[in-house]
């Protein structure tokens, strides 16, 4: 009586007679007891790992908890790093397209400082003088359309003064490299390859990237070069810490030796090959077999992905805020519904 007191059990009795014995009467009890808080307390055997374990569950939860609250904010600032980066760039860009289209610089000035070269970068400028082949070097390997080759970097010895600058004149095969095999004088373009005497080029400022210490270093006395290290090349050739590369062209261009001079007017039976002269424009494939440099296209180089990394740090503050607002939400509805969805199951069973 004492137990149908306490959990109040519902006792049900079904009585029945044998068929081989009538008398006897056999009665069944059924007794339905609710499941709610009837599961047995059973422990496990634990040992130290596993109490190491537990302890530090909480420890890596928080520190989850903390990585998905600084992950929005995080994320936001850099988005917004990267905005100042894109309106900067932007801007640089610009800027260097401007000066490319200007008209070149007619003169230079003997002396030239290198630290204001930036605000002059793919700025043109005309200058004459002479190359001074002693000082050649190579940039490279470079590919070109597949074929391997270096870049022609030569000190330039102006005629008005100041100390040389660095031309990059172009690619070339790397079977050309040795001086020989571009001025033989079975090399019709000789002229091009090699250019002799007082000559006028037009060119562009570059500012190099400064090599880093993960690229290779350059081996003290030869005249290759892995990157185009500005400085030790300026040191190397005796020139100034500026980089200029020449402008891709094809055409050819009347060439006077130094031990030539154009006719005098005076002489009208000499015939001046300059004074109707027209240019021939030759194919790369010409420039290539017979060894002459092959020039960069004057175009900005700059690459601006700001814009897909500004996409990219918003659209991750964006998911992650979600995701932190989504469980901080299910977790304290979570103890909530197992609550109320046990005070519903216990109404239901008794």
């Amino acid at each position: 009586m004492i137990g149908l007191q306490l959990v109040r059990t519902r006792v049900f009795c079904q009585i029945s007679r044998s068929p081989r014995n009538p008398k006897n009467v056999m009665a069944r009890r059924f007794v339905r007891t609710p499941t709610i808080d009837w599961k047995p307390i059973t422990s496990k055997t634990t040992n130290l790992r596993t109490a190491e374990q537990q302890a530090k569950t909480p420890i890596i939860r928080r520190f989850f908890l903390g990585l998905m609250i600084a992950m929005p904010v995080i994320s936001f600032v850099l988005g917004c790093w990267q905005v100042k980066r894109l309106n900067w760039k932007a801007n640089l860009i610009a800027k260097s397209e401007n000066a490319l289209v200007q008209p070149p610089i007619d003169h230079l000035p003997p002396v030239l400082d290198p630290e204001v070269i930036p605000e002059f970068e793919y700025r043109k400028f005309k200058v004459k003088g002479h190359f001074d082949y002693d000082q050649e070097m190579f940039l490279g390997p470079r590919i070109k359309d597949g074929t391997p080759g270096y870049l022609v970097v030569c000190p330039f010895v102006r005629s008005d003064g100041g100390k040389p600058l660095l031309i990059e004149r172009g690619w070339i095969h790397k079977d050309k490299v040795i001086p020989t095999t571009r001025s033989d004088s079975k090399n019709y373009l000789r002229h091009l390859a090699m250019p002799q005497g007082e000559i006028e080029i037009e060119a562009l400022f570059r500012v190099m990237p400064k090599k880093s210490n993960l690229q290779f270093d350059h081996e003290e006395g030869t005249r290759l070069f892995y990157v185009p290290d500005v400085e030790s090349m300026a040191e190397q050739s005796g020139s100034l810490p500026i980089y200029c590369q020449m402008i891709y062209d094809l055409t050819d261009k009347p060439w006077i030796g130094p031990n030539e001079s154009r006719p005098s007017k005076w002489k009208f039976w000499q015939k001046d090959e300059t004074t109707n002269y027209r240019p021939e424009e030759y194919q790369e494939f010409e420039f290539v077999k017979q060894g002459v440099p092959i020039a960069a296209t004057p175009k900005v180089k700059f690459s601006n992905n700001h814009m897909q990394y500004l996409v990219t740090w918003f659209s991750l503050s964006f998911f992650s805020a979600g995701l932190l607002i989504w469980n901080m939400r299910k977790k304290s509805g979570g103890a909530e519904k197992a609550i109320e969805a046990k005070r519903k199951n216990m109404k239901a069973n008794w």
